[in-house]
């Protein structure tokens, strides 16, 4: 059992490790930054100087650190597996930005090498740690709601396609599905509280690149349980989702990257009642990181089982591509 505060080390000097992940490390109540590693020395120093990190150099550096207890992975989705088995084997348990593969295979192959090396490994998708999920899963459960039996949601931005962005670029794992999707599939799997029978999905490129750019899935869960999201580049940003029941709806305006300093905002209606609730604002990565450091250091239990849902998640995608390869609806069964 890990005592002290946990030390993490960055791999990856990506824009969300400087924007949002380092800084959360830096204001989490039990972890601190030990170092930071880049391909490029002069960008780990430079993100060094920004954070007022001592200590910086390549990831095999920070693999290295014997003061190193966690290593947050942060690169193209397709370079992600080579080093959350390199940091595995070095003992590190670590956090690795979504979507942590492009493959079920991959996701299999990551999950076991950490399993017998005694490492914990959390796919970052920090917007389920905001307390907003938390508060509509209330909401759904109260009688007064309802059988709840749609979610619709929406994860577009107004990305413009560039050479340089990894997103565009097949063989680094880029696409809107392994980028956006993943978030909307994320999101029925909590508001549902299972996973998916089947899958819908339809994937569409732009002539320039050979990515999918845009595309839309349909999930269905059993007792007629249905999800329905659009994702994409190039739009208006919206990122929100819409829960309907019988007696009534929730919808989230902002619900998957929310700024630390912005107050949530829930929209809730019923056949009695119409009112909007406004949260308190909270850090959903800096909440991420002290959940998993707390796990670290048996403070609690986790809020849920980061493995198998690395697993399940890995493997709804797979299914995905898959419904949209065959142009049909694919089956999901137990893994």
């Amino acid at each position: 059992m890990l005592k002290s505060k946990i030390r993490f080390g960055i791999i990856g000097c990506s824009s969300i490790a400087e924007r949002t992940t380092i800084p959360a490390i830096i204001r989490a109540k039990n972890a601190t930054l030990q170092t930071i590693g880049s391909r490029n020395i002069d960008k780990s120093e430079k993100f060094a100087t920004k954070f007022s990190c001592r200590s910086y150099g390549t990831y095999d550096d920070v693999l290295n650190d014997r003061n190193v207890d966690v290593v947050y992975i942060s690169l193209p989705i397709g370079l992600q597996e080579e080093l959350v088995i390199k940091s595995a084997k070095a003992g590190k348990h670590i956090i690795c930005e979504k979507s942590a593969s492009t493959s079920f295979t991959d996701a299999k192959k990551m999950v076991k090498i950490c399993t017998n090396n005694k490492v914990r490994l959390l796919e970052g998708f920090a917007f389920r740690f905001h307390p907003q999920h938390k508060q509509i899963v209330k909401i759904i459960d109260r009688r007064s709601f309802g059988r709840t039996f749609t979610l619709i949601s929406k994860f577009l931005i107004p990305m413009k396609e560039t050479s340089q962005n990894f997103r565009f670029k097949k063989e680094l794992g880029g696409g809107a599905l392994n980028d956006l999707g993943c978030y909307i599939i994320c999101a029925s799997r909590i508001i549902f509280n299972s996973n998916p029978i089947s899958v819908n999905c339809r994937l569409f490129q732009k002539a320039k690149n050979n990515v999918d750019s845009y595309g839309n899935i349909l999930l269905q869960f059993a007792d007629n349980q249905y999800a329905f999201g659009v994702f994409g580049y190039g739009n208006s940003f919206q990122s929100n989702y819409e829960i309907i029941s019988n007696n009534g709806t929730i919808r989230s305006n902002t619900a998957y990257n929310i700024k630390a300093n912005k107050k949530p905002i829930i929209n809730l209606r019923t056949r009695n009642e119409e009112k909007t609730l406004e949260l308190i604002a909270s850090n959903q990565s800096k909440l991420m990181i002290e959940d998993f450091c707390g796990v670290l250091r048996h403070e609690k239990l986790p809020l849920f089982a980061y493995e198998k849902d690395l697993l399940y998640q890995a493997y709804i995608m797979e299914k995905s591509r898959l419904s949209n390869s065959k142009n049909k609806i694919i089956d999901i069964k137990e893994i």
